[in-house]
Order: structure tokens, then C-alpha cells, then sequence
């Protein structure tokens, strides 16, 4: 298993890349590789849970969506992924869960880890961050408030349970944060974790997974030289992955 330094807050910086997207573009699916369904309802049946529950086919949490909202599944990537969706006119509310291998010694450097995306972030993107210490489906989890100047605000848990780490990212244009973000909490608190043993080799995997990712939201909008350093930190893992390889070279020709 990597050790937490691995990860210098890349799960963070991950998901405000992926809401940072989506606001700007008006896409209902920031990344690629992703299946989406939907399901009809009533107008007024997305404030509510749905009352089925969603299990994730890698196996790693079942949790209860909100009622109505589509669903976008990551079935190539090795973690268990999904995207929960609401339209609310041009503006898109997203829920998102991720549960992977478990990178960190505890819950203290879970904390740190957070503290330390959040330089980051405040650097690059600017805006506001905020982080506290909470509890979210029966454990102790961190929760990173996040506002942009782009109008996109986030409400982010990030939690551990056993040998998996569990992300839960909530985020929309300021206008309609308030209005969701009951049900958001809602639905996190409905999540349970699986147990699950994850191997070596299974979190190199999830290391590499998320390092791919980064790097091709970093490329999508212009940041080349950021998505370098997050091609070369993944061929520190994996240095004969093929897709990373592809990418540090497209990277370097520009």
C-alpha cells in the first residue's frame, strides 16, 4: 500500500477539476468512459431519497441516491464510482461517491492530506476553503467546503472504513447549493460500507486510475504542465501503463 504522501490531496483536486468542467461547459458528464441512465419522475420527487438502494458493482458502498436524478457509472475504472445528476434549468446539480483503495496510515493523515489540497487549490483556482472535522454515516469524516469564483460551491466528506477510502462530493452553481444540499447530506449519511480486501495490486491500480484522470482533466483545459507532473507521478507507480505513456507523449509535443 502507498503511504498518504503519495496523494498530496489529489482525490480533492480531482473532484473540484471535474465540477470546474462541468459548470463551465454544461455537460452532464465531465469524463469519459462513463454509462448514464435515467429514470422519469415527477417534478418535485428529486427533493426526496429514492427508496431503493444503488450497489455499486465493484463492490465497495450501497448508498441511497435522490430520487429521479440520472446516474453515471465508471465501469472501466477500477474504483467504485458514480455520479448522481439533477438538472435545474442550464445548471447541473451532481452528486458524487467514490470508494477506493485505502492510501493513508489514519484518520489524522486523511486530515492532512485535506489540509494540504487545500494550499493547492486556494493557489490555482483561488477562492474560499473551509475544512472541519464531522460525522457521516456512523464514522468520523472530514468535510471540505469549497467556493469558486466561478459561482461553484462544493460540500466534499472524505472518510475511511477499514482498508477503503470513501469520497462524497456534493457540488452546484451557488444559487441552488442551499436548496440541495439537505438532501445531498441525506443521501451520504445513507452510505454503507463494504467490507472489501483490497491487494497491492488492486491499489496501485486506483492509484494509477486517479492519476490518468487528473492528468486528462488538466489537459482538457490547457493546464499541460500540471498534467505532466500527474502522467510522471503515475509511472512512479506503473511505469509500463500504457495510457500514461501515451499521454506524457502527447504532453511533451506540445
Amino acid at each position: 500500500m502507498r503511504s498518504v504522501t503519495m496523494t498530496r490531496g489529489i482525490a480533492t483536486l480531482v473532484l473540484v477539476c471535474a465540477a470546474l468542467l462541468s459548470t463551465m461547459s454544461g455537460c452532464s458528464h465531465a469524463e469519459t468512459g462513463g454509462h448514464s441512465s435515467s429514470v422519469t419522475r415527477p417534478q418535485l420527487m428529486h427533493l426526496r431519497l429514492a427508496n431503493s438502494v444503488y450497489v455499486d458493482p465493484k463492490g465497495f458502498f450501497t448508498i441511497r441516491p435522490p430520487e429521479g436524478w440520472t446516474m453515471d457509472e465508471y465501469r472501466s475504472d477500477p474504483r467504485g464510482k458514480v455520479d448522481f445528476n439533477w438538472r435545474a434549468g442550464p445548471k447541473k446539480v451532481q452528486l458524487k461517491v467514490i470508494g477506493a483503495a485505502h492510501p493513508f496510515t489514519g484518520f489524522g493523515a486523511l486530515l492532512q492530506d485535506c489540509r494540504n489540497a487545500v494550499e493547492r487549490l486556494r493557489t490555482r483556482y483561488g477562492g474560499t476553503y473551509k475544512i472541519e472535522k464531522t460525522r457521516c454515516a456512523g464514522r468520523n469524516a472530514v468535510v471540505l467546503l469549497t467556493s469558486l469564483p466561478n459561482g461553484f460551491k462544493q460540500y466534499q466528506v472524505q472518510l475511511l472504513a477499514a482498508d477503503t477510502y470513501y469520497t462524497l462530493a456534493y457540488g452546484t452553481d451557488k444559487h441552488l447549493y442551499d436548496k440541495y444540499l439537505p438532501l445531498a447530506k441525506a443521501a451520504m449519511n445513507t452510505l454503507e460500507a463494504l467490507p472489501k480486501g483490497i491487494k497491492p495490486d488492486e491499489a496501485r491500480a486506483h492509484i494509477v486510475a486517479s492519476k490518468i484522470r487528473l492528468a486528462r482533466l488538466y489537459k482538457g483545459v490547457g493546464k499541460n504542465k500540471w498534467a505532466l507532473t500527474a502522467v510522471n507521478e503515475g509511472l512512479g507507480v506503473e511505469a509500463s501503463n500504457p495510457e500514461l505513456r501515451q499521454l506524457k507523449q502527447e504532453l511533451e509535443e506540445r
